[in-house]
């Protein structure tokens, strides 16, 4: 399978993971993430929040990835 397609078919699931995953689990009896998921504004803040963090990671990831595998070629030769 081409590395792109994968790497699409994965960001993909991840989306969508995102999308309908619970209420994360902060604070004593999750209080803390219920208060905030409970309002539209905070449930908007959450959703904004992580389409922002997540491509940023995973580009962050994969040029980690890259300078890795280019320091392993480097050090072989």
């Amino acid at each position: 399978m081409n590395k792109n397609r994968l790497l699409g078919i994965g960001l993909t699931f991840l989306i969508i993971a995102f999308i309908f995953i619970q209420p994360a689990y902060v604070g004593p009896g999750s209080k803390i993430a219920k208060a905030v998921l409970s309002s539209f504004w905070g449930l908007l803040f959450s959703i904004v929040f992580t389409f922002t963090c997540l491509p940023l990671s995973i580009y962050q990831y994969i040029i980690g990835t890259r300078q890795e595998q280019q320091l392993l070629k480097n050090l072989r030769n």
